[in-house]
């Protein structure tokens, strides 16, 4: 966490041109690199890089590219179902199906064939998954 804080001080000091920076010379190149949009940081050039096509031509690179499934976002109903498949709200499908599947192997019914109790509650645990799993893929299909 150290880490990140300290990065993120950093980029904060690049971006407000403080000049009790890391390195020398900071305020001029800090200044001049920032008004291209320019850093060190790979992280905040693509970050600044997906800002600017959006504001150029509104679109998103995340829900935009033809080469994939367009991302719909989440519905306000399904909320329920993505705490059900312990991801969190508006995951994308592949974190929900990697969720589905191990949720799936841990309640299974028939992993709790020699005791009619826990085979019953993973019964009804096991309906939950499916049921939520299901509303989830028919709208992000939808």
């Amino acid at each position: 966490m150290e880490g990140f804080i300290d990065r993120l001080a950093e980029l904060l000091k690049t971006l407000f041109g403080s000049e009790g920076g890391s390195g020398s010379g900071a305020g001029t190149r800090g200044q001049a690199a920032r008004s291209r949009g320019a850093t060190a940081d790979p992280d905040f050039q693509a970050a600044w890089e997906e800002l600017n096509e959006y504001i150029n031509t509104g679109r998103n690179r995340r829900t935009s590219r033809s080469s994939g499934p367009r991302v719909r976002p989440a519905d306000e109903s399904l909320r329920q179902d993505f705490a059900n498949l312990e991801v969190p709200f508006g995951a994308d499908m592949e974190e929900v199906r990697k969720s589905y599947k191990r949720l799936m192997l841990k309640y299974h019914p028939d992993r709790h064939a020699g005791d009619p109790e826990k085979q019953k509650l993973a019964l009804e645990i096991a309906k939950k998954i499916n049921q939520s799993f299901e509303r989830i893929r028919n709208h992000h299909e939808g």
